[in-house]
Order: C-alpha cells, then sequence, then structure tokens
C-alpha cells in the first residue's frame, strides 16, 4: 500500500524520473573524470579542470536569458524556446570565436556551442514536464560523451577530451532545428520580459563565475598541481549535489504552477546534512588506498565535504525566488559568495595555506545560503 501511494504522488513521482537519469547522468561523469585522474596525473588533471573553468562561464554568458528562464516560462506555456535557442546559437558562436583566438583549441570552442544549446535543451523538456525524456536524453548523452572522449583520448591524447565531451553533446541538435523551422522566433515576448531575462540571465553568469571563480585563481596562485587535487574533490562533491540539483528541476516546475513543495525541500535539506557528515568521516580513509597520487585532495576532502548544506539551502530558496519572478536577490547572494571566495583564496596565497581553499569554498557558498535565508524571511514578515 505504501508504494502505491508513492507511486500515485506527484511529488514523489516527478523527482524520482528525473532522479533516475540525473543520478545515473551525474554518476557516469563523475566516475569518468575520477577514472582520467588515475591516467592524467595532478598537473594534466589541472589543465583539464582549468579548461572545463573556462568552458563553463562562456557557455553560460553565451546561453541568453539562461536555462532558468527557458524552464520558468515553457513551464508557463509561452512560446520562448525558438528566440532563446537562435540567439544563444548566435552568442555561442562569438564567444567560441573568441576562445579560439586565445587557446586555439578546437574541442574547446566547439564545446562551449554544444553546451550552450543543450543546457536549455534539457531544461526546455523539464518545463514541459516531459521527464521521462529528459533522463533518457541525459543518461544516453553521458554516456556518448564517455565513449567519444576515450577513443579521442586514445587517437589524439589530452585533447581529445575535450572534442569527444564537445560531439556528444549534439544530441539536442533534431529538436532545435525543428524548432527552428516550425515555430516564429517572437522577439516580442524578450521585449516584453527582458527584465526578469536579464535579472535569470545575470543570475545563472554570476553563479557559474562562483562555480569557477575558485579555479581560475588556483592556477596563477598556487598551481596546475593543486588544482588537479582541489578539482578532484570537487568531483567528489558534485556527487553530494545530486540530490539537491535535481530536486530543484522539479521544484522550479512544481512552484511556478503555484504547487506546495515544502515538504519535499525540507528532506533534501536533511538528506545532505546526513550525506555531508557521512562524506566527512568515509572519505578521507577512502582517497589514499584508490587515488595515492593526489595527497593534497584528502586534506581538501574534510572541509569541502559541508558545502552540500548550504547548497541544498540555496538552491530550494532559488527555486521559489525564480518561480515568483522575485529574483534580484539571487546574483546579489551569489556576488556575496565570490566575494568571501575571492577574499579567501587571496589570504589562504598570502599565508600559504594551500587548504585555505577548501575553507574559502565552503564559507563562500555559505554566505549565498545565508543571505538568501534572510531576504526569504524577510518577504515572509512583510508579506511581500
Amino acid at each position: 500500500m505504501f508504494g502505491d501511494n508513492l507511486k500515485k504522488n506527484k511529488a514523489f513521482s516527478g523527482i524520482l524520473t528525473i532522479g533516475v537519469g540525473n543520478v545515473a547522468g551525474g554518476a557516469i561523469t563523475s566516475l569518468f573524470w575520477l577514472f582520467l585522474a588515475g591516467i592524467l596525473g595532478t598537473e594534466t588533471y589541472g589543465q583539464l579542470s582549468y579548461f572545463l573553468a573556462i568552458m563553463g562561464i562562456t557557455s553560460v554568458a553565451a546561453s541568453f536569458g539562461g536555462p532558468f528562464t527557458m524552464q520558468v516560462y515553457v513551464s508557463k506555456g509561452l512560446k520562448i524556446e525558438a528566440a532563446l535557442y537562435f540567439i544563444s546559437i548566435i552568442t555561442s558562436l562569438i564567444g567560441a570565436i573568441i576562445l579560439f583566438f586565445m587557446f586555439e583549441d578546437i574541442g574547446l570552442s566547439l564545446l562551449v556551442i554544444t553546451t550552450s544549446v543543450l543546457n536549455l535543451y534539457l531544461v526546455e523538456l523539464l518545463g514541459k514536464k516531459l521527464f521521462s525524456k529528459h533522463s533518457k536524453i541525459y543518461i544516453f548523452q553521458k554516456l556518448l560523451f564517455v565513449t567519444l572522449s576515450l577513443l579521442f583520448f586514445s587517437v589524439i591524447g589530452f585533447e581529445g577530451i575535450l572534442i569527444g565531451f564537445a560531439l556528444s553533446n549534439f544530441v539536442f541538435s533534431k529538436h532545435v532545428v525543428n524548432i527552428l523551422r516550425k515555430e516564429k522566433i517572437n522577439f516580442n515576448i524578450i521585449k516584453e520580459k527582458k527584465k526578469i531575462i536579464f535579472s535569470n540571465y545575470l543570475s545563472n553568469l554570476v553563479s557559474t563565475t562562483r562555480n569557477h571563480i575558485d579555479e581560475l585563481l588556483t592556477v596563477p596562485l598556487f598551481g596546475l598541481s593543486l588544482l588537479g587535487n582541489y578539482f578532484l574533490a570537487l568531483q567528489i562533491i558534485g556527487l553530494m549535489y545530486i540530490l539537491p540539483s535535481l530536486v530543484v528541476k522539479y521544484t522550479l516546475t512544481e512552484d511556478s504552477r503555484g504547487n506546495s513543495t515544502l515538504k519535499v525541500k525540507g528532506i533534501t535539506i536533511l538528506s545532505s546534512i546526513i550525506v555531508s557528515i557521512l562524506g566527512a568521516l568515509i572519505l578521507p580513509e577512502l582517497l589514499p588506498i584508490f587515488l595515492p597520487e593526489f595527497t593534497e585532495t584528502v586534506l581538501l576532502i574534510p572541509i569541502l565535504c559541508f558545502a552540500p548544506i548550504p547548497r541544498a539551502i540555496t538552491l530550494m530558496l532559488m527555486s521559489s525566488f525564480l518561480a515568483k519572478e522575485k529574483n534580484f536577490h539571487i546574483p546579489i547572494g551569489h556576488l556575496i559568495s565570490i566575494g568571501i571566495m575571492v577574499i579567501g583564496i587571496f589570504i589562504s596565497f598570502q599565508l600559504s595555506s594551500e587548504i585555505g581553499i577548501a575553507y574559502s569554498y565552503v564559507l563562500g557558498i555559505s554566505g549565498s545560503a545565508i543571505y538568501l535565508s534572510i531576504i526569504s524571511w524577510r518577504k515572509k514578515i512583510l508579506k511581500i
């Protein structure tokens, strides 16, 4: 009976469907990055992290409006898909050309274009509540990513990893081409919603910058070897982010439709607390056994394990703010995170404390969570 009730529960069913794809896809990606750590070594692994950080920021900068804009307005029935795809393709091409002249890496440039469009496609599916299709596409793309990256890596070396990654993202191609051919590119919606779209875009850009600013600063201050250790730790932490990341994909659609998600969010935060504590206790014992070369990761991981708690709080609050189109405070929260991280990393450099990078990361994520929590509480008090 309990199982039957769960199957009938829309929240559980939606999260489960998204979760299968996100857990499987996230696990495939993280395990692949962990596998590469064992064969690339700390410095080359750090170089890979550096390129991925540059790609991450550039692809988001090129994704006009950002994924949240696509999901929220598609959920509300607005025909905004064609306009967002068209503009994002143009802007990502510009970004890719700039990066090619800077780094002369075709894989990096191609990855910027395909990642920008793929991210929009995946959230479009969520906005339309095509949860099952989203999971299938997500898992297929990850399997294709691993297969092609290994294939090109074996043939041309390090550069092949990014090329394989980029080619795997073309799973969106047929859908996007059909959208652009069959639907009118309505720029009037963009004009009508320009303030909200710009706010969403800025929030996503600042959020992504926050996610990668530590990696970009680590290279000139501490070197590629430490970045390799730090990136490995972040991949492990990324596995802990899977639950809140998949839940917010469900809650954003439900919040946008005016449905209650309070219980789901509470369970998600509690689960993140449990996972963080277990990770901090267990992972430092396991890492030296499987990856003995990454000695500094063992020092970083017990601290970084507590990042999923404020991360979960931030994502749950973001869902509510975005759904109500009161999202001005989200980029402010991200800016607070960036400020804390940057200051912390520079202080760590002055003190020659490599472990300080981990503290800076956790404190930065916590700063955003605290700020958004205060704003959310005040809005309830003032009934805004």
